[in-house]
């Protein structure tokens, strides 16, 4: 795990590598070695209905577009990863019957036929090629992946989970869709109807409105402000996310779409539902997001995140990024799901990216772009990538610089975080963890129970919301005896605190000062201490 530091010394050089190959990246993957992965979500091809956001007179020439890029520079491409949500199984109205996967290909010849582009970029990249689900494709089979038309017998490797590690056993980089940390579009086993979520049914009554609306010969694409992840605007649930936020929900899509309560919605599976139904099948969602956060004060605290990141564009989603990250060492997460292209984090811990969105409606394509990554794997670092109009009636590959950088703790809170290194690449032993404690705030990665000799560790102690900031210990079994380690980061006119061993340390996205010297106050603090 010494790439933690291997990772900040690289810094500066990544730096300098980026901007020097700016130019030449933008042109297309330069490099002959295979140190770079591609990586696109959120497609949402479907059978070409008026109501499925992919409409292949206006989005299969993007589409081409960024598959040629793949395969002009295969060599450079140790795996292209196809990040959720690339096919849908929810854009439909309620009364029809999603259609399977082999109905979607059949619809999508130049995507997934003999001469389509998905064959085309499996045999330039050997089979390269990897499927990590999204939640409109949840359900989606290594047996349906491998009926892709293929010319060389390769096929697309279906990944489980909610993280996909591309480096293997080094985890740098991991990579998931996101939509397991939200609320309303995470997969629930806890149903009958599992493990479809609450979100898919607020789609489908969406699509009963499009269903409804829609001109003769005018499909979803045609309309501005089209391919929110739900279908349905959640924004104005904002002031209702409590324990009741389940049946607001239910409620909120039924007034908004015109769907009666009462009315049939046809599951993939040939069952049905209702929205009726659905409110008391889901009722529970919010205990069972509290359950899994521990309970009590920090339980409400994780669902609220997690239904908010669902409501409001993602808000929230990199504080998740980073919890899942951290345990297993990663530097570089990237998850799509939200439809928002985001290229870093203010304050974070790690580095944070979102694909965006790949089937903007046409009236939004000037400000929504057809956006996916590229990562360097030995950097751990990532470039958003745009394909756009050349002017001369084809389509570029360019970098896109037009990202915002998302919050770890989403303004107005403030963050008074601290987050925690320990170095122990020169100690004698092992450290083993004897106790730790959270005076105030809470861990939200706790310290690990060992930091084995020669490694690397992290973890995250985080303020309860009002007005005490961070504070608290770890104390581990080292050669010499208990090693105690103090740390937070208080409110107030109180000094940032860091004691027990020798260590540097740093505000936000600041540098890391002078050794046993920590700034007075600021925040969130960063304190790596060297055993």
């Amino acid at each position: 795990m010494t790439r933690v530091t291997r990772r900040s010394v690289l810094a500066g050089a990544a730096l300098a590598t980026i901007g020097a190959s700016k130019t030449a990246r933008a042109a297309g993957l330069q490099s002959t070695a295979r140190g770079k992965l591609v990586i696109v979500s959120d497609v949402h091809i479907g059978d070409n209905s008026p109501t499925v956001w992919y409409q292949p007179k206006y989005h299969e020439p993007y589409l081409k577009a960024l598959f040629d890029h793949v395969i002009a520079n295969a060599d450079a491409i140790q795996e292209l990863i196809i990040l959720g949500d690339f096919v849908d199984f929810w854009t439909y109205p309620p009364d029809r019957r999603p259609p399977s996967f082999a109905e979607i290909a059949a619809a999508n010849p130049n995507v997934f036929g003999p001469g389509g582009m998905l064959n085309a970029a499996l045999v330039a990249l050997q089979g390269r090629v990897s499927y990590v689900r999204g939640n409109h494709d949840m359900t989606i089979t290594q047996a349906e992946l491998d009926g892709v038309a293929n010319t060389r017998r390769y096929r697309v490797r279906l990944r489980d989970g909610d993280a996909y590690f591309p480096l293997g056993a080094d985890q740098r980089i991991l990579c998931g869709h996101g939509h397991h940390w939200t609320m309303f579009n995470a997969p629930d086993l806890t149903t009958r109807l599992a493990p479809l979520p609450i979100g898919h049914f607020a789609t489908r009554a969406f699509c009963h409105q499009l269903s409804r609306t829609l001109a003769p010969g005018q499909t979803v694409a045609d309309l501005v402000h089209q391919g929110i992840p739900n279908g349905l605007d959640l924004g104005g649930l904002i002031k209702s996310i409590n324990s009741s936020v389940i049946e607001t929900l239910v409620d909120y899509a039924s007034e908004q779409t015109g769907m009666a309560m009462s009315e049939q919605i046809v599951l993939p599976t040939g069952e049905t539902t209702t929205l009726a139904e659905v409110k008391e099948i889901y009722r529970p969602l919010w205990t069972n997001w509290t359950a899994m956060g521990g309970g009590g004060k920090q339980g409400q605290l994780m669902a609220f995140k997690a239904a908010i990141a669902d409501v409001n564009n993602g808000t929230y989603l990199p504080w998740f990024a980073q919890r899942q990250a951290l345990p297993a060492q990663a530097e570089l997460v990237v998850f799509g799901h939200t439809h928002v292209p985001v290229r870093g984090l203010k304050d974070g811990f790690i580095e944070y990216v979102n694909t965006g969105f790949d089937c903007a409606s046409m009236p939004d394509m000037a400000s929504r772009h057809f956006t996916f990554i590229e990562v360097d794997t030995d950097l751990a670092q990532a470039q958003i990538m745009q394909v756009a109009s050349d002017g001369v009636g084809g389509f570029a590959v360019s970098e896109y610089d037009g990202a915002k950088r998302e919050e770890v703790v989403p303004s107005p809170a403030v963050d008074f975080s601290t987050y925690v290194t320990i170095d122990n690449r020169a100690g004698a032993a092992d450290l083993m963890l004897i106790g730790a404690e959270a005076r105030e705030g809470f861990f939200v990665v706790p310290p690990p129970a060992r930091v084995a000799r020669g490694e690397i560790a992290r973890f995250w102690i985080q303020d309860n919301p009002g007005g005490d900031g961070s504070e608290g210990s770890a104390t581990y079994q080292a050669a010499t005896g208990p090693l105690t380690l103090a740390f937070g980061c208080p409110t107030g006119i109180k000094s940032n605190i860091a004691a027990g061993a020798d260590f540097r340390s740093r505000i936000a996205n600041g540098d890391y000062g002078d050794l046993n010297r920590a700034p007075h106050t600021g925040h969130p603090f960063f304190v790596q201490f060297t055993t």
